[in-house]
This record gives structure tokens, sequence and C-alpha cells, in this order.
């Protein structure tokens, strides 16, 4: 087995309406997608993952047994969290668009902006994305 590579930026943001365990399911997925972790990875263990997010174990363990179920993972007490598979499911790109999407507006929120000053500053990124592409071109 393979120790886990360090760091990984972990963050558990309590503006996000995602509850705790969903926000480190997510990321410990991401972080398997992007290549980050491959097979036979070992995890943080759940203690130690817990203590420095602040959260407690079976917050970190609630994830960790939804990342086994699904098959990313294979959890054993006493041997630790081991990465088993790197392949995406189907439809990962699109939670992943929604989950940036929603800590994009909660942040706007928070720092005060109304809906139609964030859609706008969206269109305006998307806009700069075209003209960079048409640029390189």
């Amino acid at each position: 087995m393979t120790a886990s590579r360090e760091p990984w930026p972990w963050r558990v943001d309590p503006r996000l309406p995602q509850p705790a365990h969903e926000q480190i399911y997510r990321q410990v997925r991401a972080a398997i997608l992007a290549g980050y972790w491959a097979p036979g990875t070992t995890l943080p263990t759940v203690r130690a993952l817990a203590a420095r997010l602040g959260v407690h174990f079976n917050t970190v363990a609630r994830a960790y047994r939804r990342l086994a179920r699904e098959g990313w993972v294979d959890a054993r007490p006493g041997r630790g969290t081991v990465v088993l598979q790197t392949e995406p499911p189907r439809d990962w790109r699109a939670e992943a668009l929604e989950d940036l999407a929603q800590r994009y507006v909660t942040q706007a929120r928070w720092l005060g902006y109304a809906p139609a000053a964030i859609l706008a500053a969206v269109a305006r990124a998307l806009g700069a994305e075209d003209e960079a592409a048409e640029d390189a071109a």
C-alpha cells in the first residue's frame, strides 16, 4: 500500500449548505478522480483527518463509509482506508459542476452580492474565457 500524499487542501466550510460529511466525501472523491491518490493509496485515518478539520471523528467516518459503499475505497478497522478505483461514475462531471456553482454562489452571497450581480460576473468570466480561446487560435 502507498502512503497518503500530503498536503491535500482539506477544509470544511460551515457556510456551505452541504453538511461536513458531504464536503469531506466530495473532497476525497475529487482527489481520487483527479489522480491525486492512486489505487492502493492509504488515506489519512478517520481520527487524524477529524482532528485536522476540527470535526467529530464520526463525521469523517460517515464520509469514508459512503466512499466504501460506492466502491471508491476499502475501509477496514485497524488496517486503514485504501483507494480501490479511480474510474469516475458517468455523472461525476455534472455533480462536480453543481458543487462548484454552489460554492461560488454561497461565497458571493456571503460577500453581499445579489443574484443579478453574481450572474453578471459569471457571464463576464465566460466572455473572457471565450476571448482568450479566440486569441489563442
